[in-house]
């Protein structure tokens, strides 16, 4: 399975929001071997969940709350699995700048597993945390709350912290495969089981880089920004991507 999806930004309109959503129930009703998945702002979880009905595309919040309190403000993963969200982002670079801490993310996590919803979990080391031994040290620590908590099976973005955003730097493609060998070395160590953590890469993908990066031999796939964030970026980024995913698939035949 390949999985390709986005997630928005605050400033992003309701009608480019439910035009990605629009292209990505489509395609998520025509390719059967790829898990779409949009993780759209807040106030149009609800909506933006009814338009994808009967297309298989996975629709979920970009935060939690860490808390169990009855608390003003506060989005409860009760809630979100009522509504029936798919997938649950946790643990986002741009969230974790903002001052969640290890501790909250746990928090997060434990009440996702809790109301037995789906994490995509981000990592990823910052600029001068690029050298091997010390990325591999970050995973770790990044990594081993799925062990504390018993999570056996969640989605795994990586993302540096250095590609992402505006003005962040795409990482190269052997770059992206030392670190994937590093996040499987690290699951291993932990004594999880490695099929059940599909790993995604994310950090500045556009249609110029999708499909080299798609076809990584450890890549199950990519989280993609601001490159998707139209009808045709979403689907000409996907076409790229899904190009280079079929490769390794032609490859094994």
């Amino acid at each position: 399975m390949f999985y390709f999806g986005t997630n928005t930004k605050q400033q992003l309109t309701q009608e480019l929001h439910e035009e990605v959503v629009e292209i990505a129930s489509l395609l998520a009703k025509s390719e059967k071997d790829t898990q779409f998945f949009v993780l759209p702002a807040m106030p149009l979880l609800v909506q933006l969940k009814k338009m994808s009905f009967g297309s298989g595309l996975w629709v979920g919040p970009q935060i939690i709350s860490s808390s169990r309190e009855n608390l003003t403000g506060e989005i409860s993963a009760r809630l979100i699995k009522e509504v029936d969200a798919d997938l649950v982002m946790v643990g986002h670079a741009e969230r974790r700048a903002l001052g969640e801490d290890e501790k909250e993310i746990k928090n997060q996590l434990k009440t996702l597993q809790e109301n037995n919803l789906l994490t995509l979990y981000c990592i990823g080391e910052k600029e001068k945390e690029k050298g091997k031994a010390l990325r591999k040290e970050i995973f770790k620590k990044q990594l081993k709350v799925f062990k504390d908590l018993n999570i056996s099976k969640a989605i795994i973005a990586y993302e540096p912290v250095w590609s992402i955003g505006i003005n962040g730097t795409p990482a190269e493609s052997s770059y992206v495969e030392e670190s994937f060998n590093s996040i499987k070395e690290v699951l291993s160590e932990l004594g999880l089981s490695v099929e059940n953590y599909p790993l995604l890469y994310g950090g500045s993908v556009n249609i110029d880089n999708a499909k080299e990066l798609a076809s990584l031999e450890n890549c199950d796939g990519l989280f993609v920004g601001r490159s998707a964030w139209t009808k045709d970026g979403f689907r000409n980024v996907y076409d790229k991507a899904h190009a280079g995913y079929k490769s390794k698939q032609d490859l094994s035949a």
